[in-house]
């Protein structure tokens, strides 16, 4: 059989083949199902401990340093923080209220601060929360403000208070090894 002939077959079988399947295909008309319907669930609005609520004047001010010890940024909320371009350089936080005089933790507030308590007593509840707040942008593994340095409690808080924080994963491990 020459060579011609059998491309001829193979052609034959391919033309024969692609209009089966565009027989098979073509049955009827088309129709798209209708989309899912929408069903819009409202949950309560959760402030964030960062934000007054109906305010624009901003509660803590963190602020971020390199390991030099230079300023990174100071930030008025955690996502602000987390979305910084320069997330992955800062080496610790300081959170301090912006209004001394007029700050009051929420109920929410104040029970992470009586978890970072726990291996702190004593000290003042807003100065736990700021600290556990501080901990919430972003804690090193290592070093003398890295992770492995803090109280197992002020770890603890920063998992009730931030618990999609990008390093909660390592914090959790932390905790891990500890016991």
């Amino acid at each position: 059989m020459s060579r011609h002939a059998r491309l001829g077959r193979h052609g034959v079988l391919a033309l024969l083949m692609l209009s089966l399947m565009g027989c098979a295909g073509s049955v009827g008309p088309v129709e798209t199902p209708p989309p899912p319907p929408t069903t819009t669930t409202t949950s309560p609005p959760t402030a964030s401990p960062t934000s007054s609520p109906g305010d624009d004047e901003p509660r803590v001010l963190i602020e971020c340093f390199y390991p030099d010890g230079s300023e990174v940024a100071t930030f008025t909320r955690l996502e602000e923080a987390w979305a910084s371009t320069n997330y992955v350089r800062i080496d610790h936080c300081e959170a301090r209220a912006a209004e001394p005089d007029e700050f009051e933790l929420s109920d929410e507030e104040a029970e992470v601060a009586s978890v970072a308590e726990a291996d702190l007593p004593g000290e003042d509840a807003t100065e736990l929360f700021l600290l556990t707040l501080a901990a919430c942008v972003r804690l090193t593994p290592e070093g003398d403000r890295g992770m492995a340095s803090r109280p197992t409690s002020i770890l603890e808080a920063a998992l009730v208070l931030c618990p999609e924080a990008p390093h909660a994963g390592l914090i959790e491990t932390e905790l891990g090894t500890r016991g």
